[in-house]
């Protein structure tokens, strides 16, 4: 019988279970790694999930969402609260420079931000929360979330019903910064929101020898690449932080012809949702006095993206506190800053309380670069964690 109320028992218990498991979870891992899938094109990832639910005999729903969501219910042995996992399964487009025995297959597409990791981690503690399913009360579900990357999966297994029946919610992320066997904390905004804008700067063509002939739309979008930065560095307090980015920006098509348009793209971030709410307004208000004294029109176009991580103070303290007991106090960070990167697990923040979690990878290289690698050795931690939060949860109903 498992002894939720011994740290030292239960931690014995579940790192036998987990040494069990963990071979097979690992070749799981490789084979994600091997065969990447682009967000909203998991076909494959979503079939070897759902052949290894099936193969363990865990209930579970495809297709959620519209796509390639799935979604797994295991029932305790009564009835309680509902705490959710969820791992996302999609890749990014990215030639991979790893040259381990499971390098991507894929030509251009990697698992850059460890989602193969995630998944694998994910399947890890559906396996042991399965075999444990007669010694807990309650619901654990599994959120296996394709399109993370594009930012549309969360809002999509929502609308699918993944939240229904949950009361609260956690993710973890493979974190680089922190060393294997570690996790890395931290309550209340963790990422920001991620909006993004396009802006068509129209002007008059023209020869580039005779510019006075011409209404030119480049040098209005120089200005307004530096104008829009006034609204960081002058209407914005400089401990709120926020980041506009004009990322792109295309014009012309031959060195001495004064172009008829020019696009810009870019985003914004930024970690108060009050803040972020004014953002709009205050571009458009700039935009339109630029573009009115170099006389040219435009077309503005705004997008509101992932909204800001905000942890639940609650989880954040239960994340800790099992982390204390399972790992020790000394393999708990707490994260100094929150980050500008975003994260679509903030829409199932927005209605459930829940948190994420940095799980340590130790990896050299970066996220989102040609070399970046979740690992193996992090899996064990991250299962630990998940299954131990779950039993903790559940046990406090």
């Amino acid at each position: 019988m498992l002894n939720i109320a011994s740290p030292e028992t239960l931690r014995g218990d579940l790192a036998d279970r987990i040494a069990r498991i963990l071979p097979e979870i690992i070749d799981l891992r490789h084979d994600l790694h091997s065969h990447p899938e682009l967000s909203g094109q998991e076909e494959r990832t979503a079939g070897v999930v759902a052949d290894w639910l099936t193969r363990y005999g865990i209930p579970h729903r495809t297709g959620v969402g519209g796509g390639y969501g799935i979604v797994a219910t295991i029932e305790g042995k009564g009835s309680g609260r509902t705490f959710a996992l969820r791992g996302d399964m999609d890749a990014l487009p990215i030639v991979e420079e790893n040259e381990a025995s499971y390098k991507s297959q894929n030509p251009g597409v990697m698992h850059a931000c460890g989602h193969d990791g995630h998944t694998a981690n994910l399947m890890g503690a559906a396996l042991i929360l399965n075999e444990l399913r007669d010694q807990w009360n309650g619901r654990i579900q599994c959120l296996f979330q394709p399109a993370e990357e594009t930012v549309r999966g969360a809002d999509a297994m929502i609308e699918g019903g993944a939240l229904e029946g949950v009361d609260a919610i956690l993710a973890l992320h493979g974190w680089p910064y922190v060393p294997v066997g570690q996790i890395g904390i931290r309550s209340g905004p963790v990422m920001a929101s991620a909006d993004g804008f396009k802006l068509t700067i129209k002007g008059k063509q023209g020869h580039g020898a005779y510019p006075h002939d011409t209404i030119d739309p480049i040098a209005c979008g120089a200005q307004l690449v530096t104008a829009l930065q006034t609204i960081v560095s002058r209407e914005v307090s400089p401990v709120a932080p926020v980041v506009v980015s004009v990322t792109t920006f295309h014009a012309g098509t031959a060195m001495n012809i004064i172009p008829q348009q020019a696009e810009l793209t870019g985003t914004v971030r930024a970690l108060d949702p009050k803040v972020r709410a004014t953002m709009e307004e205050r571009m458009r208000r700039i935009i339109a006095g630029v573009c009115a004294a170099m006389r040219c029109e435009y077309e503005f176009m705004y997008h509101n993206g992932t909204p800001v991580t905000v942890n639940d103070v609650g989880i954040t303290e239960l994340v800790r506190q099992v982390g204390y007991d399972l790992l020790g106090n000394e393999n708990v960070m707490e994260l100094p800053e929150p980050t500008m990167g975003a994260e679509d697990f903030a829409y199932y923040l927005e209605r459930k309380p829940g948190m994420m979690f940095r799980l340590g990878t130790g990896c050299p290289y970066l996220l989102h670069t040609p070399k970046y690698d979740f690992g193996d050795s992090p899996l064990e931690t991250g299962i630990l964690m998940f299954v131990g939060c779950a039993l903790r949860y559940l046990s406090e109903a």
